[in-house]
């Protein structure tokens, strides 16, 4: 049987999955993104453990998700995703994240690139994986969310530091892409969060981060509803952007 170029993958909000808003936490739809993703990976054959027979490896690049309205505590919901397009560099991949009857709550896209683990370089998609552009849905399907924007910080001060631990390292040996979208929220004021919901998150990755190593995350509040976040090395190297917009 030949593999489905659409994906479905069924989840529910665990209490563990929950903010304490009693819906679906950021982190764990991103998380469950990926989980989505990586299971119509191994179905089309380039999963993850196809390409460390390799010496390869899938990273993101970048991940847009915008949500209107959160699953509650315990509620059943889905995630639909497909592969959009293919370039030479880079594979953008689509998810739709629906409710109990099948009616999308949001949307997400996500773009993926394949790199050399021992050069960290990024190869050519279409020469790594020869099959990969065979797997683009052959009809359009719908994802109505605005592209990413560049989140513009100017602020000298950073509103929070850590440093990555133990479980903030993934398989990869960097700071996990989700554990980035947590440590920016975990710049934001609390009063914010839990009074007004996301409704568009936007990050880009463009350093690894590793164990131990200093990290700070500076905002910039545009106005009441959009916020702009960097992760900065030591050096003043920026990681990652993030931009929130929360509901009005």
């Amino acid at each position: 049987m030949q593999p489905s170029l659409i994906h479905i993958n069924r989840y529910r909000v665990e209490s563990f999955h929950s903010d304490c808003t009693s819906h679906l936490s950021l982190a764990v739809l991103g998380n469950q993104l990926l989980n989505t993703a990586a299971d119509h990976a191994e179905q089309l054959g380039f999963g993850r453990q196809a390409l460390l027979e390799k010496n390869q490896a899938w990273v993101f690049s970048r991940l847009l998700i915008q949500m209107d309205h959160y699953p509650y505590e315990f509620e059943p919901y889905a995630i639909r995703t497909w592969i959009d397009s293919v370039s030479r560099f880079f594979s953008n991949r689509n998810f739709a994240i629906l409710d109990t009857e099948g009616r999308a709550i949001g949307y997400a896209s996500s773009v993926w690139a394949v790199i050399d683990l021992d050069t960290r370089q990024a190869l050519d998609i279409k020469q790594a994986l020869p099959t990969h552009a065979d797997c683009i849905s052959p009809e359009p399907i719908d994802c109505p969310i605005a592209r990413t924007t560049r989140a513009r910080v100017t602020a000298d001060e950073p509103a929070y530091t850590f440093q990555p631990r133990f479980c903030d390292i993934d398989y990869n040996g960097h700071l996990n892409s989700i554990r980035y979208i947590e440590h920016f929220l975990g710049a934001l004021p609390f009063e914010v969060l839990k009074e007004r919901p996301i409704h568009r998150f936007e990050i880009s990755y463009s350093a690894e981060c590793h164990y131990g190593e200093p990290l700070a995350v500076y905002v910039s509040n545009a106005d009441d509803d959009e916020y702009d976040l960097e992760l900065r090395k030591a050096d003043g190297v920026v990681a990652s952007r993030a931009k929130i917009i929360l509901r009005n």
